[in-house]
């Protein structure tokens, strides 16, 4: 899938090593570039159910958003725009 950013800023620090490193803990870090890599390999949303990412589809105000475990309790939130179009809102600790 094509994967699109929130802002340019936020796009630089899911994708740039340097900006992610000050933004985010080693662990993040590591389990972020493997959320990212699924999200470009995938096909379609749907297929993400099929890795090993752990992503659920959310309900309640975040219908139509999906979650993806970065940790123990940070998530990966992402929001499908077409079917091969994903659109990364943010990185959070919701729990």
């Amino acid at each position: 899938m094509q994967v699109s950013y929130s802002s340019e800023k936020f796009e630089r620090s899911c994708t740039t090593e340097r900006v992610m490193k000050k933004t985010y803990d080693a662990t993040v870090c590591k389990a972020l570039k493997l959320r990212i890599g699924e999200l470009r390999a995938a096909a379609n949303v749907e297929d993400l159910l099929l890795g090993t990412g752990r992503w659920e589809r959310l309900v309640g105000d975040r219908a139509g958003q999906w979650s993806g475990r970065l940790t123990k309790n940070w998530r990966l939130i992402v929001r499908e725009d077409t079917l091969t179009v994903v659109s990364v809102i943010e990185i959070i600790d919701y729990h």
